[in-house]
């Protein structure tokens, strides 16, 4: 019979309260509050649109 070797890696344990902050330049600040922003509207087209079909689909339904 064939042995299998065991690959037992031992990992770091993970730091809890550890984050990584990059000071931000006013500049980038208010690109990343833009684009934060610009996904907010994303997300609401979104939703209005799944909402219009799901209307148009239950009218869709009361018509057959």
């Amino acid at each position: 019979m064939s042995q299998v070797e065991s690959n037992d890696f031992e990992l770091e344990e993970p730091v809890d309260d550890v984050e990584i902050i990059k000071e931000l330049s006013p500049k980038d600040s208010k690109s990343k509050q833009k684009l934060e922003a610009r996904r907010r509207i994303d997300d609401l087209l979104e939703q209005k649109r799944l909402r219009q079909l799901l209307d148009d689909w239950d009218l869709d339904d009361t018509d057959a």
